[in-house]
This record gives C-alpha cells, structure tokens and sequence, in this order.
C-alpha cells in the first residue's frame, strides 16, 4: 500500500477546506480529500456510486463550480444490502441533498451499479466510489469505474480501513498486490484514491 499522510496529501494537493456540516457517515478530512483534488484536477464529469442522501456530493459540488455534470447512482428504498450493516444506508430518496442542482443526473434502479453496463454512463474525470461495501460489491463497482474513467482521470474509494465493512480494504489491498501499488491511501482518513493514465 502507498500511503501519504495527511500534512503530505495537502501539500501536494491544496486545500480541501470548506463551510458546513461533515457528511454523516464521513470522518472528518475525507470530504476535504475529496475536494482538494477536484480543486487541483478541475473534473467536469464526476460520477458517485452510492450516493445516498447526497451530503458528500453537496459538499463537492458547493465547492466544485466547474463541474458540469455529477452522475449519482444508488438503489431504490426496498432494496436489500448484502451486508447487513449497511442495510440502515440506504436512502428513501436518493440524492435528495442535491436534486435541484442542474448538474445532478440521478440514476436509482433496483440494484443499483450492479444494473449498469459502461456504456450506460459518460466517460468520467473522477468517480467517487462508496456504495455496496461487499467484497463482490467493491471489485464489481472499480471494475465498472475503470471501463468509464477517462484518460488521465481519479477513482477513489471510501471506507478503506474501515473494520466494519472489511470488503473495501480487502478489495484494494488485493488489486495493489496484484497490480503494484498503485492504489494510495489517504492517512487518517478513509480514502483512496488511483490515477488513470489510460482511459476512455
């Protein structure tokens, strides 16, 4: 695993400050992480797998007025999570924090991404990965995020480390031993993140 500490990720990428509440199911400095690299990469496309009420994509967007586009995707409200743990995230209405944006497209389907095919999407500066944690979950949401990523673009994942939801670190850990280590990791966070030099 790569790591950069905090001090050294925002060195290198700027400030992530920004006003408002932190997003619910967010530590403290992962939404800052979030926005210090659309403020550093300018994305015009973002797309986020498990949207959910939208906190997260509302702070970026607040923050982000040069994106255009921001694709939010989750699951409609009787839907089952795989694990039971997350059972209690999924939203009554998906996106709801950002539903009047002119630059929110929110797709909701019975099972979510797992619905999707790559050409249901646009190609995408950054993709926000935070949906179903399961490990089958994980690698089929970043296998679908790199079929869509464009040239030169960021994914980055939430809940890494998280010892609730293990599925995330098992995920990433294995794709930077197989691939390596080209996954890095936010410290004191939970956030991970992967440029793409290919792409669409």
């Amino acid at each position: 695993m790569s790591i950069l500490s905090m001090d050294t990720f925002f060195k290198l990428f700027g400030s992530g400050s920004y006003s408002g509440e932190v997003p619910f199911y967010t530590r403290p400095y992962d939404v800052p992480a979030l926005i210090a690299l659309s403020r550093t990469f300018y994305p015009k496309t973002v797309i986020e797998i498990g949207i959910q009420r939208g906190e997260t994509a509302k702070c970026i967007l607040d923050n982000s007025p040069w994106i255009e586009k921001y694709v939010g995707i989750d699951v409609i409200p009787t839907y089952i999570t795989p694990l039971a743990i997350q059972r209690g995230e999924v939203p009554q209405i998906a996106g709801e924090c950002v539903k009047d944006d002119p630059r929110v497209e929110l797709i909701v389907k019975p099972n979510g991404s797992r619905d999707l095919e790559p050409s249901d999407l646009p190609a995408a500066d950054l993709i926000f990965i935070d949906g179903d944690h399961s490990r089958e979950g994980v690698l089929e949401d970043t296998l679908l995020a790199r079929e869509v990523i464009r040239k030169g673009g960021i994914i980055c994942w939430h809940d890494y480390g998280n010892h609730l939801v293990p599925g995330v670190t098992e995920v990433i850990d294995t794709l930077n031993m197989m691939e390596g280590n080209h996954i890095f990791f936010v410290e004191d966070t939970m956030i991970c993140f992967q440029f793409f030099r290919d792409g669409r």
